[in-house]
């Protein structure tokens, strides 16, 4: 039997991996399009005879699809965006900021490149946000094995609470935050906002640019003149944090109706 080459596989649609819920992040493995490979027979590696006469072990191609997998399931994407990806953005009957938000978020998988700018998304509850940015970390990691972490606004200060409280844990917990080459901090400035969150946040946005790091910001407030029900998000993080924010990302709007609110009056 011919062989399903991944680009023509139904089930994966080139990414060469199965995406599945486990537990509260998404996971990924290998599809059933990958045969077993002719090269290395499965084995991951390959042994040759270099000039001097000596044989040499290195990596088969075929190891590539581990780190890709290796590095999405590192991700910690979450569960409810199992079918988040950027060709499944619905844009029908939704704004034209939308759309271009998405032609904006292609843009920065085709051309990324280690350290180039982040992006802002900025809009509204509903408007794809989250979406957007799970579907760049998706194809980053599954296309191109790009080291990669999500994470929740709320979630990261109550992860980095402890090193605030305990300085012997913060290289720790602050370390790997710093490193990851891509990192999306989602619902930026959501929740209570304490001095001490302010500095720790100041810390790794600093650290991150300072390292020259890719960071992506999702965000309900607005970098401009706030509007009804929308704060300024100058007020949520402070000045500090969104000057900074402006020298390593861009900000793109993402203003239009709630997606989820079209969705259940059956107006797709």
């Amino acid at each position: 039997m011919k062989p399903i080459l991944a680009q023509e596989c139904h089930s994966c649609s080139g990414e060469e991996a199965r995406v599945e819920v486990a537990g509260d992040f998404l996971a990924a493995r290998s599809c059933v399009c990958r045969t077993a490979c002719t090269i290395c027979r499965g084995q991951g590696f390959v042994f040759s005879r270099g000039d001097d006469g000596y044989d040499r072990c290195a990596p088969c191609s075929c190891a590539a699809l581990g780190e890709r997998l290796t590095a999405f399931n590192r991700a910690r994407l979450p569960a409810h965006y199992l079918t988040a990806t950027l060709p499944s953005f619905e844009t029908r009957r939704r704004s034209q900021q939308i759309r271009e938000a998405l032609t904006r978020a292609n843009r920065f998988v085709n051309e990324y490149l280690a350290g180039q700018r982040g992006i802002v998304f900025s809009g509204p509850c509903g408007t794809g946000k989250t979406h957007l940015s799970v579907s760049v970390l998706r194809r980053l990691t599954l296309r191109r094995g790009v080291s990669s972490r999500f994470i929740e606004f709320k979630h990261l200060i109550a992860e980095l609470r402890e090193g605030f409280v305990d300085p012997k844990r913060a290289p720790a917990l602050m370390g790997p935050l710093v490193a990851v080459p891509v990192l999306v901090i989602d619902e930026l400035g959501k929740g209570t906002q304490r001095e001490w969150e302010q500095d720790v946040l100041d810390e790794l946005v600093s650290r991150r640019y300072n390292a020259q790091r890719t960071t992506l910001f999702t965000t309900n407030f607005r970098l401009r003149e706030p509007e009804a029900g929308r704060d300024d998000l100058r007020a949520r993080i402070g000045e500090r944090i969104v000057s900074r924010l402006t020298q390593m990302c861009d900000f793109c709007e993402v203003e239009g109706d709630d997606y989820r609110v079209l969705t259940a009056q059956g107006r797709r």
